[in-house]
């Protein structure tokens, strides 16, 4: 399995798990790709706003307080889920 593959199945449950929408799954999943704000809001074709806003909630709905805090938490997330992957 690819990590892009990986990825993706993680964030199905991860999407359930924190309630996010569809919208706030792919700023997720692309904020842990290493894609910056701009970059987000390019390829979803929105606003680099609506993309920072959108990241604010994911970070919220995390229950973390900052972008940087991602690879952590991906990483307990992880750990948490293993075996269920």
């Amino acid at each position: 399995m690819t990590e892009n593959q990986l990825l993706d199945k993680l964030m199905i449950g991860v999407s359930e798990k924190y309630r996010l929408t569809p919208q706030e799954s792919k700023v997720l999943s692309m904020l842990l790709q290493g894609y910056s704000i701009p970059q987000v809001a390019a390829h979803m074709k929105i606003s680099p706003y609506t993309a920072e806003k959108h990241s604010q909630t994911v970070i919220r709905k995390l229950n973390i307080m900052y972008k940087r805090e991602l690879p952590f938490w991906l990483l307990k997330e992880i750990e948490t889920t293993k075996g269920m992957v």
